[in-house]
């Protein structure tokens, strides 16, 4: 493998969320196309030696993860972002639109629901704004970009 495949392996081995092609061939002083050829080489190293790994890639964005086949495997091993309450939740606050107050969340997630949301708007994915005697919760523009949720694409999905 050569120099900038290594780079490029090492930088998606590192992100933590995919990153946009354009932004590390900028970052390495690369085409476009010579970042396409050593993301390419680097799928074929994984495939000839059987690597539990591969090359992700999400629109123009890539990064390094596990076979599917292997997640089962890992998966008690894994620290998770958000508890499965959190993610319903999230689910429930993006469902409503907006329209989610405390007493909602305390009804359907029971009254301990604040800790679990404090540490989602924590996290960035929900804001929250007061209404009256109480807040309003909504999913932020970083639930959309972890989610990879497009409202465009998803209004003309609907209609």
């Amino acid at each position: 493998m050569n120099d900038i495949s290594r780079k490029i392996e090492a930088i998606l081995y590192s992100s933590k969320e995919p990153l946009k092609a354009s932004e590390i061939a900028e970052y390495l002083s690369i085409t476009n196309g010579e970042f396409i050829k050593a993301v390419n080489e680097i799928s074929r190293n994984y495939e000839n030696i059987n690597s539990s790994l591969k090359i992700g890639r999400f629109g123009n964005q890539y990064k390094i993860k596990l076979r599917e086949e292997l997640v089962p495997v890992v998966e008690p091993f894994i620290e998770k972002e958000f508890t499965e309450k959190q993610l319903a939740m999230l689910s429930y606050i993006y469902k409503m639109s907006g329209e989610a107050i405390s007493g909602n969340l305390r009804d359907n997630f029971g009254y301990n629901y604040k800790e679990d949301l404090d540490k989602l708007k924590q996290s960035g994915m929900v804001s929250a704004r007061k209404y009256r005697n109480t807040h309003k919760y909504k999913v932020t523009i970083e639930f959309n970009r972890k989610f990879n949720i497009n409202k465009r694409t998803l209004r003309a999905e609907e209609q």
